[in-house]
């Protein structure tokens, strides 16, 4: 199963999904972004297994951008299929449809339970799209903020939810920010939410990490590259000194050629002061750190070898242009030490826009990765987002 949306914010086109790729056995289970131990300690209601990993969201080509839902080998054949004859000529919206419509394709598909839905531009504009085979569910539905949206998959009500009670983040006046910047952020706060509560939606069978894929400023479709997510507990939240604890992971998502690769950061929660050119910063250990190579579905490659030859030997930049902040406003037991959230209180999501990359810095001493350093301007922030103005 799995999670792929397509919606609008402030009229610019976004598409979403997942990549865990679940199977109906629970003992089938490889070790995920989210969970790195997930083979060794699944969680004991785990009613499926999680065989793969897999781009759900794909870009055809700067003209058209799909997700899929359901059956992984026919939404192999099929977006193979699709992308080798948009190489050869560009997709308008009437040509998709006789596409998808085809007896070929029908053909192809069998009785494999499979959707696709996406955007197509063209002469006409920028046109939403959905096409289903074998009774595949789409969820079809209006909300106000976020215009006409197609929603499949395990973890539909979950989006639902979000996008039903969450308000988009909203364009600056005097504008400040371009459309693809604020369909940027608020698609990464989307993500970032979904990525909080990413050891319940493993239950659910979606979620190990998500890709958005939006308009870029040159007008054509793209993923969205470079993120890092983070979370923070926040304690004493509206008090005169709250206390900011970075949550031990963290996540990075960079595209090389178009693998995903994920990087799961653990970081220790000791830290010390640094000044660097009369600027203060805080510097975080960085104990380990994972990674994870994710293909396309149409993608020829198959075997995890052939698929690190594509990205071996690049040169990987930890540090992003653009980060997620979660804050999660938590309380201490004083007897037993327990975490549990604060009643009433909201979790706060802070999306950053870093284009010198100046603000979060990782260094590699001797091409090791070992510690986070981040400025304190930007953590006092962070840890007095729950103070009343």
């Amino acid at each position: 199963m799995t999670l792929i949306a397509a919606f609008y914010i402030n009229n610019h086109p976004v598409l979403i999904g997942d990549v865990l790729i679940s199977c109906p056995d629970p003992s089938q289970l490889i070790n995920i972004p989210t969970h790195e131990n997930l083979k060794i300690s699944p969680p004991e209601d785990l009613w499926r297994g999680v065989s793969g990993l897999r781009q759900k969201v794909n870009i055809i080509s700067s003209n058209l951008m799909v997700a899929w839902c359901g059956d992984w080998c026919a939404a192999h054949t099929l977006l193979k299929e699709l992308k080798a004859r948009s190489d050869a000529e560009n997709f308008t919206r009437n040509s998709l449809n006789f596409f998808f419509e085809s007896d070929e394709i029908r053909d192809w598909m069998g009785k494999a339970e499979v959707c696709f839905i996406g955007y197509i531009m063209d002469d006409d504009g920028i046109k939403e799209f959905k096409h289903s085979f074998n009774g595949a569910k789409i969820n079809e539905i209006k909300i106000p903020t976020y215009g006409n949206t197609f929603i499949a998959g395990s973890g539909s009500n979950d989006l639902i939810h979000r996008l039903e009670t969450t308000v988009p983040r909203q364009p600056s006046i005097p504008k400040k920010t371009s459309e693809y910047d604020d369909a940027v952020l608020a698609s990464i706060s989307i993500c970032g939410a979904l990525l909080v509560t990413d050891f319940k939606n493993i239950l659910s069978s979606y979620g190990g990490s998500f890709e958005i894929a939006t308009l870029n400023k040159q007008g054509m479709f793209e993923k969205v590259n470079d993120i890092t997510y983070f979370q923070w507990w926040v304690s004493n939240c509206e008090s005169i000194n709250p206390k900011l604890e970075l949550v031990r992971k963290a996540y990075k998502l960079i595209y090389i050629k178009d693998v995903l690769v994920v990087f799961t950061l653990s970081m220790g929660q000791t830290f010390r002061s640094l000044i660097r050119d009369s600027v203060n910063y805080t510097e975080f250990p960085i104990d380990e750190c994972q990674f994870y190579t994710i293909a396309p579905c149409y993608y020829p490659y198959s075997p995890e070898k052939e698929i690190w030859s594509v990205v071996s030997g690049v040169p990987i930049d930890i540090t992003s242009s653009l980060n997620c902040n979660h804050l999660l406003p938590i309380e201490y037991n004083n007897l037993s030490g327990e975490i549990s959230f604060v009643p009433g209180k909201k979790t706060i999501c802070k999306p950053q826009l870093f284009p010198d990359k100046n603000n979060y810095i990782v260094e590699w001493p001797n091409n090791r990765l070992s510690t986070l350093i981040i400025k304190n301007e930007d953590l006092h922030d962070l840890k007095n987002s729950y103070k009343r103005k």
